[in-house]
């Protein structure tokens, strides 16, 4: 029952309705339902999904800060919109997204990879 209140919530938040009044009227309805019990339960799902959108939003990784700028504008221009950026000091140079179970690596490390196997194949 939880899991239907959470969809109820999150279908109408995602329609721009007004959280407060959304809440307000979620305590009159569980209240006059003699439902009071699930509000942990509903929030406890509602916390896990917020968690499940968190790790599967792209994540853009550079090698320094001075980076960044350039590295999201080139991440959009591919058609990825980051919602966070964080300095990995393990890349050499470049930007990297990762993006549920996919990554896209655009960094200095793998086109020294590519440029090795280029040379060692031919």
């Amino acid at each position: 029952m939880e899991k239907v209140y959470a969809d109820a919530l999150t279908s109408a938040l995602t329609k721009g309705e007004d959280e407060q009044s959304l809440v307000a009227n979620l305590m009159k309805h569980l209240e006059a339902k003699g439902r009071l019990k699930l509000l942990p339960g509903i929030l406890r799902e509602l916390k896990s999904r917020q968690v499940r959108v968190r790790k599967n939003a792209p994540v853009l990784e550079v090698a320094s800060e001075s980076a960044m700028p350039e590295a999201k504008k080139e991440a959009e221009a591919a058609g990825i919109q980051v919602s966070e950026v964080v300095v990995n000091d393990r890349l050499i140079s470049g930007w990297r997204v990762r993006s549920g179970g996919s990554v896209v690596d655009r960094s200095g490390k793998t086109a020294l990879v590519e440029i090795y196997r280029n040379i060692v194949t031919k």
